[in-house]
């Protein structure tokens, strides 16, 4: 991998979002000390409740369909349909792993995602090179053999969706009749699951991510044409919507696993590095007074804050990332009040913004169109709830 020359510290080390499970104190059938009677009892401490990050993955844990997997509901020319969110699926299990809770469930949604497999990742001559990064990306998460998963060699093909020559060496490229999605997410994973696979194409895959960084900072999330000299993002310049925090909050995630597997083989790499602290500085420059992120296209909501506020947990911004968690708290059922009446069953739901919390609390989610959205922002918000401290405070 070539390296910029770079005087930034050495390489991030990748925190596991470690939350405990649920903290029981100490109560009662404690002698007072100094007491001159052992039966004189100490007031019995009161038992902490669960944490917000937990109570928000309870929720979505409580979402999944018949089949271990989250939906989607969307209305289009006034015609309802429900499908299965595979994508969203994955992103559950993984927060999950990166924060230690319900290991169990992290392992049944695997399950779920190898039943399914086929559809997610393109079937017949269809290949779907984000999607299969991804579904690479859990299958080593979960230490699952990434040669047969669901009947599929799923590092051959994310390694054989990699450009091998010319300027776009490293592209990921989709190989689909509706034409060429890949993007820098999708990179990211590919680039988190080969290098801790040892691919032969983990470096390559980098090298192309890192050229999607712009002078700013932030990561662009739709690469340039296959046969563009100029591969980089400063080929031209990044459509407004790139600005976006959450590209570049998924991509960092990503990346401080690629730095985290080069500091451990003993090999810091200084490019990965300086890309995440060029990251960190460019979402704390995004963060409002409160706490909330936003993008350019749907103002202040859950699943940016979320997003970015787990990359800053895990590049060490512990200040930044508890603010984020703060506001998100006040998006989250049953946190900063006691919700009753329509949302009395919902405890620990994460809306998508404050408007959504208040139509909630007069609907209610009973309807999958209103349940959806919830879904969506809370598997990306809920692990950045883990930078929240022991009481739940931000």
């Amino acid at each position: 991998m070539s390296h910029r020359t770079s005087s930034r510290p050495g390489p991030v080390q990748r925190r596991r979002l470690a939350t405990a499970a649920t903290v029981v104190l100490l109560a009662g059938g404690v002698a007072a000390c100094g007491s001159d009677s052992a039966s004189e009892e100490t007031d019995a401490a009161p038992a902490a409740g669960p944490r917000p990050v937990e109570l928000a993955a309870d929720w979505l844990l409580a979402n999944r369909n018949a089949d271990g997997l989250l939906e989607n509901t969307t209305s289009y020319e006034g015609k309802t349909s429900t499908m299965t969110d595979v994508g969203s699926s994955i992103d559950l299990a993984l927060g999950l792993s990166a924060l230690d809770l319900e290991p169990a469930e992290a392992e049944a949604i695997t399950d779920a995602v190898e039943a399914s497999l086929a559809d997610y990742v393109g079937s017949g001559g269809e290949r779907y090179a984000g999607p299969t990064a991804k579904a690479l990306r859990l299958v080593v998460d979960q230490d699952r053999d990434p040669r047969a998963f669901g009947g599929v060699d799923l590092q051959a093909r994310v390694e054989q969706a990699v450009v091998r020559r010319g300027a776009a060496a490293g592209r990921l490229r989709d190989r689909s009749e509706y034409g060429d999605y890949a993007n820098s997410i999708g990179q990211g994973y590919a680039a988190a699951a080969l290098t801790e696979l040892d691919s032969p194409r983990a470096d390559q895959v980098t090298d192309f991510l890192l050229l999607q960084q712009c002078d700013e900072g932030f990561f662009r999330l739709a690469f340039s044409e296959p046969d563009a000299r100029d591969q980089s993002c400063g080929a031209g310049d990044a459509a407004a919507a790139d600005e976006a925090p959450d590209t570049t909050a998924l991509v960092a995630v990503q990346l401080a696993s690629v730095a985290e597997a080069a500091e451990e083989s003993g090999s810091p790499d200084p490019d990965v590095q300086e890309a995440l602290d060029d990251v960190a500085a460019w979402l704390l420059a995004q963060q409002a007074a409160d706490g909330s992120f936003a993008d350019p296209q749907n103002g202040t909501n859950a699943n940016t804050t979320g997003l970015a506020g787990w990359a800053l947990h895990l590049l060490g911004e512990d200040e930044a990332a508890a603010r984020a968690a703060a506001w998100l708290r006040g998006v989250q059922v049953g946190q900063e009040q006691t919700e009753d009446g329509e949302l009395a069953e919902e405890t620990g739901a994460i809306a998508y913004d404050e408007s959504s919390l208040a139509q909630a609390r007069r609907h209610g989610l009973s309807d999958p169109l209103d349940r959806s959205p919830w879904v969506g922002a809370g598997v990306q918000a809920f692990p950045a709830l883990a930078a929240a401290d022991e009481d739940g405070n931000g």
